[in-house]
């Protein structure tokens, strides 16, 4: 911190505050509150393409960091409060937001297939194997009893693509 405030005293200071100035205000085109809401917008734009929410995470920084410009805090303040608020966001906000974009997780492979009802299509011998249609699918499945065409099953495990059947 000492090491910054003593390069701020210097003429590289000037010229580094000076070309900090032009970045944040476009040349003195925008105020430093329209700069942050211009940012802002453009970080939202930008999140629409990304996933995981982290520049929309930012963008309520630069919301923030606005709303100071608009009270009046100096340049610098605004940067330390948009620092601040950038990592608060990235911490607490962004967990938030990707719990409630993420929903419940679904099942939606084997594991999903345990438990569901099906029709024997190729008898299938006590420990060997045979077919069984489940959800308009054909599967390869093994029983520990014997099963004839037509017998209604349950499937009790999936392992890889051999479904384990038992009677319904």
């Amino acid at each position: 911190m000492w090491t910054f405030l003593a390069l701020q005293a210097g003429p590289v200071s000037q010229a580094s505050e000076s070309l900090l100035e032009q970045v944040m205000t476009l040349g003195g085109n925008l105020s430093y509150a329209e700069m942050w809401l211009w940012l802002t917008l453009v970080l939202l734009i930008l999140e629409i393409f990304t996933a995981g929410f982290f520049l929309g995470a930012l963008s309520v920084a630069t919301l923030v960091s606005a709303g100071t410009a608009w009270l009046g805090l100096g340049r610098n303040g605004q940067l330390i409060v948009f620092s601040l608020v950038s990592i608060g966001s990235l911490i607490f906000i962004r967990p938030v937001f990707l719990r409630l974009l993420s929903g419940t997780p679904l099942e939606t492979n084997a594991p999903s297939l345990v438990g569901q009802t099906g029709t024997v299509t190729d008898s299938v011998p006590a420990g060997g194997h045979g077919r069984v249609r489940l959800a308009n699918e054909e599967w390869r499945a093994t029983s520990t009893q014997g099963l004839t065409i037509g017998d209604a099953v349950r499937v009790v495990a999936v392992t890889g693509n051999t479904l384990t059947v038992a009677k319904a």
